[in-house]
């Protein structure tokens, strides 16, 4: 569930009419790079010297996440479980998001399913090698891979996360940015922030625009516009934005019951209160089909659901 988009969302009304409004109530926005992807957050309503401690600790806030979910920092709470198959006295926030993974888990049948690394890990392999190569591999080592998924061999306690078998992998790609952006959000009311759209791969609206209307975001591939009233959140997934073949029968969204790589032509939007369910549920929709997604989204009341075809 390592998962790249494929289309851009852009805080539309942020923009839009803000010089005729600047002098009263300007626009501040913080920019900096997190889990390999731009983020950045605009708030209004506050004076600059506010704004400019605030993003400090948003800064803060951000690296220590970071250091805790990246699967490209070796020293990373992450990459240390998947490395020797277990964690002990694992980090407050490093168990609390894995067992809200698992929780997901659990409500979405094995639909959301963490333990899907060894997959990537796997095709990333297939993606390298030349045809002979593709055929044995896919004779000798896709099942046995396959048999390493299942979020129900994770055990998450206080004193240690482990695996049931070795070679077990988790990635946390699908749920960890929609819990940075829940994080900042919380940062920023916490210091008396009124008015905030975050993009941390996901949106996550707190109060309003400058123009008192709510925080927009624009689907950039399709035009099409999003209000996000207060305390609401956004994310978006697609299988197109990472594939592992030129035909794009093949990419980063698998199914974890069969490594299937279903839907790719789609684009899921997923609006919630937390920035954390709409990013696990955007990427659960994007390999289920319309049956489930039903019965999933009846544990969820609270999220909405949009396919976008192309």
């Amino acid at each position: 569930m390592n998962r790249r988009r494929a289309i851009s969302i852009l805080g539309a009304s942020t923009f839009a009419g803000l010089s005729s409004c600047r002098s009263r109530d300007p626009l501040h926005t913080f920019s900096t790079v997190a889990f390999g992807t731009d983020v950045h957050f605009q708030t209004h309503g506050i004076s600059d010297s506010t704004f400019n401690n605030i993003s400090e600790k948003c800064s803060l806030r951000l690296r220590v996440i970071e250091s805790l979910f990246s699967l490209y920092d070796p020293e990373s709470a992450i990459c240390r479980l998947n490395r020797d198959g277990e964690l002990e006295n694992p980090h407050p926030e490093f168990l609390k998001l894995v067992r809200t993974a698992l929780t997901f888990g659990e409500k979405t049948s094995g639909t959301f399913d963490i333990t899907v690394q060894p997959l990537w890990n796997w095709r990333t392999k297939w993606k390298s090698a030349d045809l002979a190569e593709r055929v044995e591999l896919e004779k000798t080592t896709w099942n046995e891979t396959l048999a390493l998924v299942d979020y129900r061999k994770v055990t998450a306690t206080e004193s240690v996360i482990s695996f049931e078998k070795s070679g077990m992998a988790i990635t946390l790609n699908a749920i960890n940015q929609g819990y940075a952006t829940d994080e900042i959000i919380a940062l920023l009311k916490r210091n008396g922030v009124r008015n905030a759209l975050v993009n941390i791969g996901e949106y996550a609206a707190l109060g309003f625009a400058s123009d008192g209307k709510p925080w927009s975001v624009e689907l950039a591939d399709t035009g099409e516009s999003i209000d996000l009233p207060p305390s609401r959140a956004l994310a978006v997934s697609a299988g197109s934005g990472y594939t592992f073949d030129p035909e794009g029968r093949y990419h980063h969204i698998f199914r974890p019951a069969d490594g299937a790589n279903t839907r790719p032509e789609s684009s899921i939007v997923v609006t919630a209160p937390k920035a954390t369910e709409a990013d696990a549920l955007s990427t659960t929709f994007a390999i289920t089909s319309d049956s489930e997604r039903q019965a999933i989204l009846k544990k969820f009341p609270e999220a909405t659901f949009l396919e976008i075809r192309p």
